[in-house]
């Protein structure tokens, strides 16, 4: 393990104490201007989602009406009742979702999967970088505004679903994220600037409870507006 990702994982809560944890659950506000552009606004407006830690699972609830939801889990997605029957079912709705043009539509289910793969790399790392299958290499440093931020290249596995293959994590001297850098696959390698703030300790573990999602320019430097996506957490437990 690098210095900087030890630095990284101390501070947002240490492995020991994230090794003890199984999963997490919290209520969710997802805004911005991405969802109105993909033609469904307020879909993630205020939703419960349930991650475990260790494998790539998430629930959202609810979605599609008040009596669906979905379980997004080894690469497929469901849309399931309360009384657990699938209703619709997408086997590897990456690759589905990377076929569409930009300016194509989506569906609540869509905007679900969406959710489900960035949720669980936002809510695991920096803890997820110690996984089997990642590699992590500290590069040249960020610079913003005059200040410059440690920064870990991350290179996922291909059997986890997140943003694209090669993303950038930039770190204040704390060691607590200062700002997670990507382009999406499934948004035709559409940039991301993602901003968290508002840091809670809950249950041991540092979580940042907002997050502003911009585009970035050629430079790496933000495009403040529009917002694309806001992510606020009401409620947070770990388990």
């Amino acid at each position: 393990m690098s210095d900087l990702l030890a630095l990284a994982i101390d501070a947002h809560g240490g492995l020991q104490r994230w090794d003890r944890l199984t999963s997490v659950t919290g209520r969710f506000a997802i805004g911005g201007a991405i969802w109105g552009f993909k033609g469904v606004p307020g879909v993630l407006a205020d939703i419960t989602v349930t991650l475990d830690l260790r494998t790539e699972r998430v629930t959202l609830a609810p979605v599609g009406g008040a009596n669906t939801h979905t379980v997004f889990a080894d690469g497929r997605l469901e849309l399931r009742s309360t009384s657990g029957e699938v209703v619709e079912a997408v086997d590897d709705p990456k690759d589905a979702m990377a076929r569409l043009s930009y300016d194509t539509p989506w569906t609540a289910v869509d905007a679900a999967y969406f959710a489900s793969e960035a949720w669980w790399t936002y809510l695991t790392a920096p803890f997820l970088f110690t996984y089997t299958g990642f590699h992590t290499e500290e590069v040249k440093p960020f610079v913003e505004a005059g200040v410059s931020y440690r920064t870990l290249k991350v290179a996922f596995p291909n059997d986890v679903d997140s943003h694209t293959a090669e993303q950038f994590f930039h770190f204040h001297d704390t060691g607590l994220l200062f700002r997670h850098t990507y382009t999406v696959d499934i948004l035709d390698g559409a940039t991301g600037a993602n901003y968290p703030s508002e840091w809670k300790t809950i249950d041991g573990i540092a979580v940042p409870m907002a997050r502003r999602i911009y585009g970035y320019d050629a430079d790496g430097q933000k495009i403040a507006e529009p917002v694309l996506v806001s992510l606020d957490i009401g409620e947070l437990r770990f388990q």
